[in-house]
């Protein structure tokens, strides 16, 4: 399995998602993760989940890639959690993501959702989606 086009996807998106003034405002700086530090100040975003399979019978002839984000905040509501989502889902979906080596046929949303961690005061929404590429030619 290539997980050659896992980097460039998960490049791509950080790129795109870190880019943005607006999900900035939102999480603040520097607060997009592959896995957040011990103790990280709420709200931030997480890249949780990035698999990989073959679209057809080979990598080489494509991958279908599933990922999930999570956004998580403190705030009294979920409203935080969920606008942070919903943006990187606005952002995600715009044309012309450009991955390294690879082309970007298809991406959308599999899932959306939010709900209250067992703790009581953390609110997590997440996204799921399904993205599929093809080896540059």
């Amino acid at each position: 399995m290539s997980t050659h086009s896992q980097l460039a996807l998960r490049g791509a998106l950080f790129s795109r998602l870190a880019a943005d003034a607006t999900l900035t405002d939102l999480v603040g700086a520097g607060r997009i993760f592959d896995a957040p530090p011990r103790g990280q100040a709420f709200p931030f975003l997480v890249l949780e989940t990035l698999g990989a399979r073959p679209l057809l019978n080979l990598p080489e002839e494509g991958l279908v890639h599933d990922l999930r984000l999570a956004a998580l905040s403190r705030k009294a509501s979920r409203d935080e959690a969920l606008a942070i989502i919903q943006r990187a889902s606005v952002l995600l979906m715009e044309p012309d993501l450009h991955l390294s080596g690879h082309r970007l046929v298809g991406l959308q949303v599999s899932e959306m959702s939010s709900r209250l961690l067992r703790d009581g005061r953390t609110f997590r929404a997440e996204l799921s989606l399904r993205v599929v590429t093809e080896p540059d030619a």
